[in-house]
């Protein structure tokens, strides 16, 4: 596992369109709950969307892994997609979360 990891971080990104989340604003700059919710909500898509894009390049063979190594991934997005719900339950957003993951998953 570990060397999957330094293989991964010593790759070229070679897609122009790679968005990371760290190109999202840090959540101490947010000043009420609504915008934290927003911005929680924001995340949620992010993952999902990052996912799908995933499943599906894979799907189409544009990912060169292994099986394992895809489920590790999956694996790994699939649990940020489960903290975010977590996180949007406690804001009271839980149905709003749900109704995201859907359409992101269409």
């Amino acid at each position: 596992m570990l060397h999957s990891l330094s293989y991964q971080a010593t790759q070229p990104i070679v897609d122009a369109d790679a968005v990371t989340i760290f190109t999202l604003p840090r959540c101490n700059h947010l000043n009420s709950r609504e915008q934290v919710r927003s911005f929680e909500l924001l995340r949620l898509a992010f993952f999902a969307l990052k996912l799908r894009k995933f499943e599906q390049r894979y799907a189409a063979g544009g990912e060169l892994m292994t099986d394992q190594e895809f489920a590790f991934r999956r694996s790994l997005l699939l649990h940020v997609i489960f903290q975010q719900l977590v996180s949007l339950t406690r804001l009271g957003a839980r149905e709003q979360a749900l109704q995201l993951i859907e359409t992101c998953r269409k």
